[in-house]
């Protein structure tokens, strides 16, 4: 039970609903770059699916659904963990409304991008810092705007990734490092292989 209270802290932190106003931040963009639109690793039959069914995604082999007990924020979708509790993924949505569609009709993903870190930072009360630049990513067809967060000045940082459906919902993909059973968190490389891995299921 600890566990998961612990789980749900972290998402509860990453995952909270306020509004932000547009901003010019270009010195903060990374250059464009393009992954394999197939996993590095291992993947399950594992299938992750957004509430409106508009897009799915699959789990790496052995991990598995960690059930949120309604305590979880009501964005949040799906929660799935590795063997040893050291990484946990996240899936939710970005609840649509006027201002939200307005900056993506403005800044397309990297304001919808801008506007996810910021409801970051505003639930950690300013502890959660962007580490690095919003990045465009492109798999075969499919456009994403990845940042990576951090509350250990850059030390175990959180990847984040941003993308909009083809029905024009919002969603958010999170790969956050975990400490719950004294466990040692992946290594960075490895870590990527994940991020990129379940990355290249999402299917919008």
């Amino acid at each position: 039970m600890k566990k998961y209270l612990y789980i749900l802290t972290l998402i509860s932190i990453l995952n909270s609903c306020i509004i932000v106003k547009e901003k010019e931040q270009k010195e903060e963009v990374k250059t464009s770059i393009s992954l394999s639109p197939k996993p590095e690793i291992d993947m399950s039959d594992q299938m992750v699916r957004s509430t409106l069914g508009d897009m799915i995604a699959f789990l790496p082999k052995d991990w598995f659904f960690v059930d949120g007990e309604d305590k979880a924020p009501a964005e949040v979708y799906a929660i799935a963990v590795n063997p040893d509790y050291s990484l946990c993924a996240v899936f939710s949505e970005i609840r649509k409304n006027d201002e939200i569609d307005e900056i993506v009709k403005k800044e397309s993903l990297m304001g919808l991008a801008r506007l996810s870190y910021e409801k970051h930072n505003k639930k950690s009360a300013g502890s959660v810092q962007l580490v690095g630049k919003f990045q465009n990513m492109v798999l075969g067809q499919k456009n994403f705007v990845k940042y990576e967060i951090s509350n250990s000045n850059g030390a175990i940082t959180s990847k984040v990734i941003v993308f909009q459906s083809d029905m024009n919902h919002y969603y958010q993909f999170t790969l956050i490092p975990m400490d719950v059973q004294g466990k040692p968190i992946p290594p960075k490389d490895e870590i990527n292989k994940i991020f990129n891995s379940i990355l290249a299921t999402i299917r919008y």
